[in-house]
């Protein structure tokens, strides 16, 4: 796999052609991926590849992921990354099927799903991101380790379904349930105790559409 230095040369050459051979320089590069330049140099400085951004950047011109990181033509490749979806792995983030994690810090990381999956859970290309799940509260349906995909755009806690919702910091997974202006987390194993907040404690995430479960 090429160093930083060349996925970014690799990265000029393509704009450098988009734009007709014109002279690209870093900020062009950050404007290209949606990046702050600060933030950019900060990474450069540090030899961090920007791995998500340049997979959108990738993705929006049907230009094969593979081709770019690893030289291998796209005549090769059995699918086409058209059928392909890059999505946030937010892996520093715990969703908690417990007592509540803290959500410390986002970096998400790039994470290709085939769109078929998306489809088959009705979940959103633009607006999914996949967590992992901490502890029991949710079992025997979602087990600790799942990773679970949470659509951002559905936030309508009436409608029944598994939620993921932020209280001062912490993050759930859990069934809601509202009364008055209460807001019940209630979970699916028994031996765990339903959580009450007031309504304007709790931020909704998103609806969970899909768990994808490590077998033993």
């Amino acid at each position: 796999m090429q160093n930083y230095n060349e996925t970014i040369d690799k990265l000029k050459d393509i704009l450098s052609q988009e734009l007709g051979d014109k002279k690209i320089y870093d900020k062009d590069i950050a404007v290209a991926l949606e990046l702050n330049y600060n933030n950019f140099r900060k990474a450069k400085a540090r030899g961090t590849v920007p791995y998500y951004e340049i997979m959108s950047f990738l993705a929006k011109r049907n230009i094969s992921i593979n081709w770019f990181f690893f030289n291998q033509l796209p005549e090769s490749l059995v699918e086409p990354t058209s059928n392909y979806i890059i999505l946030k792995y937010q892996r520093n983030v715990i969703t908690s099927a417990g007592g509540g994690a803290v959500n410390y810090d986002i970096n998400p990381q790039p994470l290709v799903i085939d769109k078929q999956l998306l489809d088959h859970i009705n979940s959103s290309y633009k607006y999914t991101d996949i967590l992992q799940v901490f502890g029991e509260s949710m079992e025997p349906d979602i087990k600790e380790g799942s990773l679970v995909f949470v659509d951002k755009n559905k936030k309508d806690i009436s409608t029944k379904g598994i939620y993921i919702v932020k209280v001062k910091d912490e993050i759930y997974i859990k069934i809601i349930k509202l009364e008055n202006d209460k807001v019940i987390l209630k979970s699916k194993n028994p031996l765990f105790d339903d959580i009450l907040y007031s309504i304007d404690e709790v931020d909704i995430i998103g609806r969970v559409c899909g768990v994808l479960v490590k077998v033993k």
